[in-house]
């Protein structure tokens, strides 16, 4: 069999996508890519920096993915949409939940420029801009409200990512519903 002697960074990166979805990061080496490319490993560093930048590739995949459950309506009501969506995001992709926020938290966007992306309770309440949860922690730093929600919607998907708790859609939004009536004094950001 002959070998490739190139891959696109885009296959290197769906290969390395593939593998942590799979197997979580621990199972992303660059013999484990070039395994899954059919070539040994030269290919994968003549395309690529390093692992290094593999990761990177794949986190801003993974944190694609997970905006993309944030946005969906499972509500009517778009914050509690993001929270449920990232609930669900760490139930159905609960190697990749753990990729971002576990095994390699410290590879998260720099908070500077998270902290130029985050929005104000304001537009939380409204749905008027899509946010990424994670970045709304140093707004949380100014709104207990908003830390307790986030502690809170982490905490529970941390739970059911490590697969302590199997829970449903309906048992989600309750959840969320609930912890929103205690930290916001309300049922839902609409009926406001």
């Amino acid at each position: 069999m002959t070998q490739r002697a190139f891959f696109t960074k885009e296959a290197i990166v769906e290969a390395a996508f593939a593998l942590t979805r799979e197997q979580g990061w621990t199972g992303v080496t660059a013999r484990n890519i070039a395994k899954r490319l059919g070539s040994s490993t030269m290919p994968i560093y003549s395309s690529m920096k390093s692992m290094d930048e593999i990761e990177v590739e794949v986190r801003a995949r993974a944190e694609k993915l997970m905006l993309d459950f944030q946005k969906r309506d499972y509500t009517g009501d778009p914050p509690l949409n993001m929270a449920v969506g990232y609930v669900t995001f760490a139930r159905d992709e609960r190697n990749l939940f753990r990729f971002l926020f576990v095994d390699r938290p410290t590879k998260s966007l720099p908070r500077k420029e998270a902290e130029g992306r985050t929005v104000g309770l304001d537009k939380l309440v409204a749905g008027t801009e899509p946010v990424h949860l994670i970045d709304q922690v140093p707004t949380a730093m100014k709104d207990p409200r908003i830390l307790k929600s986030w502690i809170f919607t982490h905490g529970l998907a941390s739970l059911v990512s490590g697969g302590v708790l199997d829970v449903s859609d309906e048992r989600i939004r309750s959840l969320l519903t609930e912890s929103g009536a205690a930290f916001f004094g309300f049922e839902s950001h609409k009926e406001r």
